[in-house]
């Protein structure tokens, strides 16, 4: 299939674009005129089984419609994954989230426009708030407590309403907790991994809350999947089956990292009205097929093989 992706410059965008050609699709990546990036994305489509099935188009969000069709471009999915924002203070900005709406939009009249059958998004577990019980895709109402959060459900509702205005399938797969080679720095993995090689104590939450991680390359797998089907549409939940509690996971990391390192539980107040609890039910995207492959164990190993 012919793949339009924006965000590849970010964590989930590179390894999706990397999944998409590994596999024998064509790639349409966007990037901003002038990106200092790009060279990432080449190294990757160089160094695929499918060298010649990516092609880099500078064009800036909310002006996608105009630049694809300006090329000529057609396309049958289109992964829009580019979000400002996603970290940080930025997160709880009420003009930084509610631009991303109006990107979403011409995301989708760009999609449309172009032939696409599809639209994914991305969507995030923020949208869901505390979810004191397992969260059931189209059955939680979702009560987000951060502006990122409010701002992603909102894309959801108002673009499956413009998807299906224009006539193309809205898909929409709510990112649980995505680790591994690549990731941000600041994360609570790549916080606990450093603090351990450095000979320091991890200053944690409780961590008693349940938790649920997702490699990198599952995550992609799934998105996919997504894309590769005539019959996907609406909410997925993109997680893996290993849910716990979040304890268990950073003593499994100090575990491989620094056996017998201590661990600073407590060290830091959590307010749990504003605590993820993490049970998603994955039964929708397994029933496409989806497996996740790599272990919670595996995963930190592949990490440290990197850092190393």
């Amino acid at each position: 299939m012919r793949a339009i992706v924006t965000g590849y410059t970010g964590f989930i965008g590179t390894a999706l674009c990397r999944e998409l050609i590994d596999n024998g699709h064509d790639v349409y990546a966007i990037v901003r005129e002038g990106s200092d990036k790009r060279s990432k994305l080449e190294n990757i489509a160089a160094g695929s089984q499918h060298p010649g099935r990516l092609e880099i188009l500078e064009a800036s969000l909310g002006e996608l419609q105009t630049t694809l069709i300006d090329r000529s471009i057609e396309g049958d999915v289109f992964y829009h994954l580019a979000w400002n924002g996603s970290g940080g203070a930025d997160r709880e900005d009420y003009h930084i989230q509610t631009t991303n709406l109006y990107y979403v939009e011409d995301a989708i009249r760009a999609a449309a426009a172009i032939g696409c059958k599809s639209f994914v998004g991305a969507g995030s577990q923020a949208e869901y708030g505390v979810v004191e019980n397992k969260a059931m895709e189209n059955e939680v109402v979702p009560h987000p407590f951060m502006m990122y959060g409010a701002a992603k459900l909102a894309a959801c509702e108002m673009g499956r309403i413009l998807a299906g205005q224009l006539g193309i399938r809205f898909i929409w797969p709510r990112i649980y907790s995505v680790y591994g080679v690549g990731e941000n720095p600041g994360t609570l993995v790549n916080y606990v991994i450093d603090s351990l090689r450095e000979g320091r104590v991890p200053e944690l939450s409780p961590c008693e809350n349940m938790w649920n991680f997702l490699y990198i390359s599952d995550c992609t797998a799934a998105l996919r999947l997504l894309g590769e089907s005539s019959e996907t549409e609406g909410v997925y939940h993109i997680a893996s089956k290993d849910t716990r509690v979040l304890r268990s996971f950073v003593e499994e990391i100090r575990d491989i990292v620094s056996p017998g390192n201590k661990l600073g539980f407590g060290a830091r107040i959590s307010d749990p009205d504003r605590t993820f609890i993490l049970d998603p039910d994955i039964s929708e995207i397994s029933e496409l097929g989806f497996v996740p492959k790599v272990s919670f164990s595996e995963g930190i190993k592949r990490k440290l093989e990197v850092m190393n």
